[in-house]
């Protein structure tokens, strides 16, 4: 029950653009994909060779696109509504169809690997988490991994132990409705902290968060996720600005690749334009 909630929240909840194609996906018949080894993946390389994807046969939703992200890269992924940036992720989740070319992590086809498998051993910070009816512990790690020790190092560096523990500690129940939108992240936080990983996906999990909050998160994601892969779909540009390259989706397709500081400078680039009707990246 528990794994089928994760997965849920992994597959649809992470990506909130992407949760209204699932009936368009096609049923997963993987039982003979062979699982990869226990470490996968271990450096975090993403390669996408000339890919083109699908919510359906009629819906084409990502057009050719290749890009090769390096270990520990910080991408940030962005585009007017509609670009492609969610379904870039979303491809790499196993949400769309890929119908020509290819994915890989880590030097692995995603294609010979079970899609559950991919999901699981990836990293999600969603806009929304998904808050399970259920006890602390059982929300900071589902899947039962972690002793009670490390999951309250892990609340604790989030900043959430204090409140949490006056509420009754790790077997207190909670509901999202108990929750503030900012408690809400920084136990999605907490979770991914715990799961551990080499690759990061994150759906502007600041969006919705006070001053406080969003610098509490991205202390942490400096610090702690600094050999990470990280993608963040981004809807602030300001939330990418310091990324070490960007990915500007167009109509499906990847219009531009770079620096964000050499995009700025470019006065035509999308990316500068995109700056600059959102006031991002101006002094």
């Amino acid at each position: 029950m528990v794994q089928g909630w994760t997965l849920l929240e992994t597959s649809l909840g992470s990506i909130a653009r992407l949760k209204d194609f699932q009936e368009d996906v096609k049923p997963e018949d993987e039982d003979n994909k062979p699982e990869p080894d226990e470490h996968w993946p271990n450096t975090g390389v993403i390669e996408f060779r000339n890919v083109t994807a699908a919510h359906n046969p009629s819906a084409i939703a990502l057009h050719d696109v290749s890009l090769t992200v390096e270990s520990g890269q910080k991408v940030g992924i962005c585009g007017r509504t509609g670009s492609g940036k969610s379904s870039f992720v979303g491809t790499i989740l196993g949400l769309l169809e890929v119908t020509a070319g290819k994915v890989f992590i880590d030097g692995m086809d995603l294609a010979a690997i079970q899609r559950d498998t991919v999901r699981e051993r990836l990293i999600t910070i969603p806009q929304d988490p998904l808050i399970l009816i259920g006890s602390v512990r059982l929300n900071a790690d589902p899947a039962g991994s972690n002793d009670d020790d490390a999951i309250i190092t892990a609340l604790t560096k989030v900043g959430l132990w204090g409140v949490l523990s006056e509420r009754g500690g790790l077997d207190a129940e909670i509901t999202a409705s108990s929750l503030s939108k900012g408690q809400q992240q920084l136990l999605a936080l907490a979770r991914a902290l715990l799961k551990k990983g080499k690759i990061l996906i994150l759906d502007e999990p600041t969006s919705n968060v006070d001053a406080e909050t969003d610098g509490t998160m991205q202390r942490i994601l400096r610090e702690d996720f600094a050999d990470c892969t990280i993608l963040t779909v981004a809807h602030r540009l300001n939330t990418i600005i310091d990324s070490d390259i960007v990915m500007v989706m167009d109509a499906g397709r990847l219009a531009e690749v770079g620096s964000p500081q050499k995009l700025l400078k470019v006065k035509d680039s999308l990316f500068s334009k995109l700056a600059k009707s959102s006031g991002a990246g101006q002094e």
